[in-house]
């Protein structure tokens, strides 16, 4: 009984035993298929997050490489600009050099020209010189004041002629009417008689005075206070006075003294 018990204790016992094995046989099966199953997914994970690394990747290098050729462009407009600026400075350059050699061409023509002017005109000064020398050595006409080497002429006292007039007379004389350049010149002009007539007048242009000889009154001259002021706009002659020893404007038909000068 005992021997039975066993045998049977020890059949129930692989019994027990394969039932164990089956269940564990059957645990390890559907418990291995999970494990399986996570791999697979960390595996596809993987390769997507690879994938999406693959296409970033190519992006970012899609993108500096565009960059990258946007700059290459940008560099190469640059240097050409740079190369164009080079040859108009270039050209500009050379164009100054040609210009520099036909200036100073022109500066040694003008300079040669110069030299021979300068050649003549001192050759003319000194004739002027020898002329005003003889000059000085004539005498005056008889009835002619000699001062500074000058001859003038006077009209006879009480005799007064209209400014035109005047002039006349002393073209006549081989002269013109006085022209008065200096203070001391002045002076001797109206020591002759109370109001004088001189050869300066606006008669070719109003307000723009000219002696006899067609030279501009230069400065201001020898003006009364307050004149010339072309009284009643008929004030186009010039006369000076032995009281004020100054210029003034009058009418050109008044009648005065007057005074030439060869």
């Amino acid at each position: 009984m005992e021997f039975l018990s066993v045998t049977l204790g020890s059949k129930s016992g692989v019994v027990r035993e394969d039932s164990v094995n089956l269940m564990a046989s059957d645990n390890r099966s559907k418990s291995g298929w999970r494990p399986q199953m996570s791999v697979w997914w960390i595996g596809a994970a993987a390769v997507c997050v690879g994938f999406l690394l693959l296409i970033l990747i190519l992006a970012v290098v899609a993108h500096n490489s565009k960059a990258i050729g946007h700059q290459d462009s940008k560099c190469e407009n640059l240097i050409s600009s740079l190369i164009m600026d080079r040859d108009a400075l270039r050209d500009e350059r050379d164009q100054m050099k040609v210009n520099y050699v036909n200036l100073t061409k022109e500066m040694e023509v003008l300079q040669s020209q110069y030299n021979a002017m300068a050649v003549s005109r001192d050759a003319l000064q000194e004739e002027v010189n020898r002329f005003n020398v003889s000059k000085k050595d004539e005498p005056c006409p008889q009835g002619w004041k000699t001062f500074k080497g000058k001859c003038y002429y006077f009209s006879s006292s009480g005799l007064t002629k209209s400014w035109q007039s005047s002039r006349t007379d002393c073209q006549g004389r081989g002269a013109d009417l006085v022209i008065i350049t200096t203070k001391e010149e002045l002076e001797f002009v109206v020591r002759s008689f109370p109001i004088t007539w001189i050869g300066l007048s606006d008669l070719e242009t109003e307000n723009k005075w000219k002696w006899v000889d067609g030279i501009d009154l230069i400065g201001d001259g020898f003006w009364q206070e307050g004149e010339p002021n072309n009284n009643k706009d008929s004030e186009d002659c010039v006369e000076v006075s032995r009281a004020a020893k100054r210029f003034n404007d009058v009418a050109c038909g008044y009648r005065f003294s007057w005074a030439c000068e060869k």
